[in-house]
């Protein structure tokens, strides 16, 4: 006797699916969205405060730099605002601010000015109109190193101040201090 097969009818048998329903799909998007919406400020927020960071650095690092030539050459040397900080004949250019770029130079003559014959050591571009910079009254326009490394105007007085930078509407600003012995600190305000 053969055994009888049963055959299922095609009807009746589970189909596989594959992918995604289209409920499925709106439930995922819809998660999706809600994750955005809270990581998005966030991740802005984070862009905000490395801009602030990295522009903070390289003003410190300009200022360290003219600080080091000045003990290194036993010349003046300065940190100054200039509206073409790239150009190969950048000049300090007072009342420019910071925002529009700086140049740190070596004051071989000691007039308290780049002239054209004196060498440009750092050059920062134009930081963007997001950016704003507040400068103490000492360092409107310029920070001033002696040959020993110490923070002066061009006549030789001492002096000691900060510089206020923030990005936009971000409440999270950070100031850089410059005290007369030269020594250059950031604080995170």
């Amino acid at each position: 006797m053969q055994a009888l097969q049963r055959r299922t009818p095609i009807s009746s048998m589970r189909r596989c699916q594959s992918g995604f329903t289209f409920l499925e799909l709106i439930i995922t998007i819809a998660i999706g969205s809600i994750l955005l919406a809270v990581a998005v400020p966030s991740f802005q927020a984070l862009i905000t405060s490395n801009k602030l960071t990295a522009t903070t650095n390289t003003l410190v690092f300009s200022l360290q730099t003219a600080r080091s030539e000045a003990i290194k050459r036993a010349l003046p040397a300065g940190v100054c605002t200039s509206n073409i900080p790239l150009s190969d004949d950048a000049m300090c250019t007072p009342g420019s601010g910071y925002v529009e770029g700086w140049i740190a130079y070596v004051d071989s003559n000691g007039n308290g000015d780049r002239d054209s014959d004196e060498e440009i050591v750092m050059a920062v571009e134009d930081r963007g109109e997001a950016f704003k910079f507040i400068p103490a009254d000492a360092f409107e326009d310029q920070v001033y190193f002696d040959e020993s490394g110490g923070s002066v105007n061009v006549t030789g007085v001492p002096l000691s101040g900060g510089i206020d930078i923030s990005f936009g509407d971000s409440a999270e600003k950070r100031t850089v201090r410059i005290l007369a012995t030269g020594k250059i600190t950031t604080v995170v305000n």
